[in-house]
């Protein structure tokens, strides 16, 4: 079953909440909480337990140090949770100030690290910045287990397409659904809406190799080099043609410094969520649709209800602090809207434009005038980008979320 909502924009005004919001999950925890982030959320759902692995950076005197202790980092965070490489489904790799050739050097780290048969979906980016200069890598990820406190707990975990050290899809199968993790998939031509189109069909090929169809997207990331905006109306129109724009998923566009090769101008990673054939109790639920987007998904099965959320944005022409504040207002606004709140938040990816070191101290005001929990805070990777879907538009923020099950 397919539920659509859409709501109008309206103003809010946020009442600073200065008590604790404690977490409303029993069965969430908060490992290492670090400032303004948690490094690992693990929440458990029906004897499944779904990992998040802040963005981890590395160190040392020169790229190959940086990203071996990287990938270190992420397999100590995930041991952390009771879960090992074997359990990852999917990872990010952001790369400051990337060169092509450094590329080798991330495959082999990633081999030696993911044993051949648990590769997980990767997407490796070129970025304008980390959270500080002197860091070179960051990588996130998602692992999936059967919790070992709940007896009879499992989960089914299929990898389709191994490719080099990772898989162009992973299938995790649970609590009457399917979510499917799609690889970052780049396209072939001498255009950008060449390379879109030609992207976009590949990923429609991947979703069918795992049972599913364009219309099951919950959520897309596209990375495009040199972006400008005539390219959003490109990539949009392909996007249309590909995808339609009845139920479309929700989406985040980011301007980025380079992909693997040069001569690639656009990348797209991809989540779809369909019901599992032997569990009909499942439904999927679009909020606020646009005509290209939808700000919020919710899909549930027997389980947990999981909310992915659009990139969120504020007015591009106020400054980065009022930009934020409305971002964490918008944020809020939408989890709402699906029935939750900031604190079923697991995942935030922030993205920046324009970033410096100094700028992140704006996220804990736009927090605080929020009322978002400053005790369980949600894994986080902040990322410096080229550009927003605007260039001036200096900070947007993803997000994932889970409420009480059925």
């Amino acid at each position: 079953m397919k539920l659509y909502t859409t709501m109008t924009s309206l103003a809010l005004v946020l009442v600073l909440n200065s008590s604790p919001v404690h977490a409303q999950h029993p069965d969430t925890q908060f490992i290492d909480p670090s400032g303004g982030f948690t490094q690992v959320v693990s929440t458990s759902d029906h004897g499944v337990k779904t990992i998040y692995v802040s963005g981890q950076v590395g160190s040392g005197e020169d790229f190959k140090a940086h990203v071996e202790s990287a990938f270190s980092a992420v397999v100590s965070r995930l041991e952390s949770a009771g879960a090992s490489v074997d359990d990852v489904v999917k990872i990010r790799i952001f790369v400051a100030d990337f060169d092509p050739a450094q590329y080798a050097v991330i495959r082999e780290t990633r081999l030696r690290t993911f044993n051949e048969d648990a590769w997980p979906t990767s997407t490796m980016v070129g970025v304008e910045s980390l959270f500080a200069a002197e860091m070179r890598i960051e990588i996130e990820a998602v692992a999936v287990i059967a919790d070992p406190d709940v007896p009879g707990a499992r989960v089914t975990i299929e990898r389709i397409g191994p490719s080099n050290g990772f898989n162009q899809s992973v299938v995790v199968t649970a609590n009457g659904s399917r979510i499917i993790y799609i690889s970052g998939h780049v396209g072939q031509g001498e255009t950008l809406a060449e390379q879109s189109a030609s992207m976009m069909a590949t990923i429609a090929q991947r979703l069918q190799a795992a049972g599913a169809g364009v219309d099951d997207l919950v959520k897309i990331v596209t990375y495009i080099t040199d972006y400008t905006r005539a390219d959003a109306s490109i990539f949009g129109a392909a996007r249309n043609e590909a995808f339609g724009t009845e139920n479309p998923p929700a989406s985040t566009l980011l301007g980025v410094q380079s992909l693997v090769r040069d001569q690639y101008r656009i990348e797209m990673d991809a989540v779809a969520v369909v019901s599992d054939s032997n569990n009909g109790d499942f439904e999927t639920e679009f909020i606020d649709v646009n005509a290209s987007y939808t700000q919020a998904i919710t899909t549930q099965g027997s389980g947990a209800k999981r909310i992915t959320l659009s990139g969120q944005v504020g007015n591009p022409d106020d400054d980065l602090q009022t930009q934020a504040n409305l971002v964490y207002a918008n944020l809020r606004r939408r989890l709402e809207a699906a029935g939750a709140s900031p604190a079923d938040l697991l995942k935030l990816t922030i993205y920046m434009n324009n970033y410096q070191p100094g700028d992140a101290s704006v996220l804990a005001i736009a927090r605080q005038n929020n009322g978002f929990n400053p005790d369980n805070l949600p894994a986080t990777t902040l990322i410096g980008v080229q550009s927003l879907y605007s260039n001036e538009a200096l900070i947007e923020i993803e997000g994932e979320a889970v409420v009480t099950g059925r």
